[in-house]
């Protein structure tokens, strides 16, 4: 992220289709599996999605919401968060994160964009950086076990069949 910009931007590879990706970028059960620990979720254009997560040592609640502004099945998904920490955000803090698939040599490749007004403290940025790179991993590492469990439920069927 460029501190003077507000925007950051990761990129990963998946060994998973676009459809479990895109599945588990909208869809609740998936989300509370990798993003957060609950979710709420109606993935359509105007849509809402709920998160709440546990931080801290104490392990206290934090929740957000966002809008779904963009989905394109398997391609793109993309919400503006207006409530963070349970309190609504201004329209002037608000930002959006954004999620781009597409298939790259066999594999997904996933960049997220995460986009808003500047952060004038590094440290804040930082810890945002750093943040997203740990959710990277946590998406990964979902969407691969997704993968790999599906492909076994095909390989079982055939066998079976």
């Amino acid at each position: 992220m460029d501190s003077g910009k507000g925007v950051i931007q990761k990129k990963v590879l998946i060994q998973a289709s676009p459809t479990v990706i895109f599945r588990a970028l909208t869809e609740s059960k998936e989300l509370a599996h990798w993003f957060c620990d609950r979710a709420a979720s109606d993935p359509k254009v105007g849509g809402e999605v709920r998160a709440s997560w546990s931080v801290g040592k104490e392990g206290r609640s934090q929740r957000g919401r966002a809008m779904f502004t963009i989905l394109e099945p398997d391609s793109r998904v993309e919400f503006c968060w207006v409530e963070e920490g349970g309190r609504k955000i201004s329209e002037a803090e608000r930002h959006s994160t954004s999620f781009a698939i597409r298939l790259k040599r066999g594999t997904s490749e996933v960049t997220v964009c995460d986009q808003g007004p500047p952060l004038e403290d590094e440290e804040a940025f930082d810890l945002l950086d750093r943040g997203w790179i740990t959710v990277l991993r946590d998406l990964k590492e979902h969407c691969e076990a997704r993968q790999r469990n599906a492909r076994r439920q095909s390989v079982g069927k055939a066998q079976a069949g």
